[in-house]
């Protein structure tokens, strides 16, 4: 177990959802360092739904790519839920970072998205998305899940941000994606294609 460094995690529970026991205890340390005290563990989508029935946790965090259940399916699962276990914010955390699959992961309701490989500010930095600015959740046609109009600038990391009205560059639609295009594609913010 890390050694706690604050309890700002404290009060709020978790579920780490992924296949390999390394990635698992990674993620783990992180969120024992900010204080997380209930962290519970699944190898797959369909064990983490089945723990997720059993005891509703505040955050998911999982990866897309394991099984027999991915975690898109898991996502998919969670947000056709008929009780307010379709309310828990999904953190996806993946080294799916194809512009379709994150556009894919967003219109089927992840929370956040989180590009491997990662570090430790880049996931705390959408945990305290979710707690500090917690999207409300819509249902308008057949998409349910949080509001993708948000503000893109929190999500910063320290960059510089461009001017208002400063184009962006233009995306490759094959080309992995940066992790400001995630969030700001994630945010319902569109990427300039040319």
């Amino acid at each position: 177990m890390a050694a706690a460094t604050s309890d700002y995690l404290k009060p709020i529970s978790f579920l780490v959802a992924d296949d390999r026991a390394y990635m698992r205890r990674v993620i783990k340390n992180i969120l024992e360092t900010l204080g997380c005290k209930r962290i519970d563990e699944a190898h797959h989508g369909g064990e983490a739904l089945s723990i997720m029935r059993s005891w509703a946790p505040d955050i998911v965090i999982t990866e897309w790519l394991f099984g027999p259940m991915s975690g898109l399916e898991l996502l998919k699962a969670v947000r056709a839920e008929k009780s307010n276990l379709r309310f828990t914010p999904i953190i996806m955390i993946t080294s799916e970072t194809r512009r379709e699959k994150v556009i894919l992961a967003r219109n089927c309701g992840v929370t956040e998205y989180v590009a491997k490989p990662f570090n430790a500010k880049s996931l705390i930095l959408r945990i305290r998305e979710i707690i500090e600015r917690p999207r409300p959740f819509i249902e308008v046609g057949g998409y349910f899940g949080p509001d993708r109009r948000r503000r893109t600038e929190v999500m910063s990391e320290g960059e510089e941000r461009r001017g208002k009205g400063s184009p962006r560059p233009p995306v490759d639609p094959k080309a992995s994606l940066t992790q400001d295009q995630i969030d700001r594609l994630v945010a319902g913010d569109s990427i300039h294609e040319h």
